[in-house]
């Protein structure tokens, strides 16, 4: 059975950055951040003042910069929530554990992605393995990953690299091309089938853990000429800021990822971001939805329920009915890079309802 870290060995530069770098944002519950949005914001479920979110960021960040352990994380956990009057849900034990190994192996997990996607590293080291925690309760999926080698540029690691969900102690490792050969394999594995019938959520992958936190980090930490910290993530803050003017051209906040289906025929890699930017925001006609919020909203449920349609002008928009109401969200695809640089994703052009044969 693994301890408290499993096989993580925290810490070091690249993961403290990643904590660092997060903004503290207060939640009811912990559904309001979604999987890749995690690598931006800091956040404790049912923690809903900033004041406390920042007490329980600066606690992890010094438990990961000084190597404290989590009895000293829940010493504490006591004393913010005595300071804050937080009355918060579950056993103590449970929360500050799940509280801490979520947000230190997440961490690891960025910071080693961000080391493994050096140019020199991926050039010595084109293949990682997945290996099983060794825990005596397994997921059972999880286990069967164990040893599976993929190429580091495939796209499952986008949504199954570890850990992949609460109290999972997977981990990644880099694999070599005479490595792989010592392995007794000519080539790498072929990627799990990760599709789930009847759901959205990938087979082995619990909710809001299907992304790559350092992908996600990377790549969101960044965006634009300025970067979006994660106060203005949430979108309807970040529609307000922008149209007042906060927010130049060129900046961003993601609000959906595109599934495996529909990026399959836009040729993007499965969780490709749908960004939303502040030129959009203000280039939008005004009244076209009710509020921020909805903007908020909307698009994702239509990149994650609605049709893809090819337009007349070989653009692509996402189609569907949303409360009762059709919308349509049309969206660019943006490439940069070549090779194993290449990135993509889908710009959010407009987003308007719509007459019901529009969905033809």
């Amino acid at each position: 059975m693994t301890t408290t870290l499993g096989a993580i060995d925290l810490p070091f530069d690249e993961a403290i950055d990643f904590l660092r770098q997060k903004t503290a944002v207060p939640t009811k519950s912990w559904r309001e951040v979604w999987d890749g949005a995690h690598s931006k914001m800091f956040m404790v479920a049912g923690a809903n003042s900033k004041a406390i979110v920042d007490d329980f960021q600066a606690a992890i960040l010094k438990a990961a910069t000084d190597g404290t352990t989590l009895k000293t994380f829940q010493d504490d956990f006591d004393v913010i929530v005595k300071k804050h009057g937080w009355s918060y849900r579950g056993e103590r034990g449970w929360r500050t554990r799940t509280i801490f190994e979520t947000n230190m192996r997440t961490a690891y997990a960025a910071g080693r992605y961000a080391q493994l996607t050096a140019p020199d590293t991926l050039a010595t080291f084109p293949f990682w393995q997945y290996n099983h925690s060794g825990a005596l309760h397994p997921r059972l999926q999880h286990k069967d990953w164990n040893g599976l080698c993929l190429a580091a540029d495939d796209p499952a690691w986008s949504v199954m690299y570890p850990p992949n969900g609460f109290g999972c102690g997977c981990f990644v490792t880099p694999v070599s091309r005479p490595g792989l050969r010592r392995k007794g394999k000519a080539s790498p594995d072929r990627a799990p089938d990760l599709d789930q019938l009847g759901t959205d959520q990938p087979l082995g992958v619990d909710p809001s853990f299907a992304y790559n936190p350092g992908q996600a980090w990377l790549q969101q930490t960044a965006p634009g000429p300025k970067p979006v910290t994660a106060d203005e993530a949430t979108v309807a803050a970040f529609v307000v800021s922008a149209l007042r003017g906060k927010w130049p051209d060129g900046s961003w906040t993601p609000v959906a990822v595109v599934p495996k289906a529909q990026a399959t025929v836009l040729d993007v890699a499965a969780g490709a971001e749908v960004r939303l930017t502040a030129e959009t925001i203000r280039d939008l006609d005004k009244g076209t939805l009710a509020t921020p919020a909805e903007l908020g909203v909307i698009p994702r449920w239509l990149v994650k329920h609605g049709d893809l349609v090819k337009e007349a002008d070989g653009g692509w928009a996402f189609v569907g009915e949303y409360e009762g109401r059709t919308y349509r969200a049309r969206v660019d695809i943006i490439r940069t890079g070549s090779g194993r640089t290449a990135r993509s994703h889908l710009k959010l052009l407009d987003v308007r309802p719509v007459r019901r044969r529009a969905r033809k």
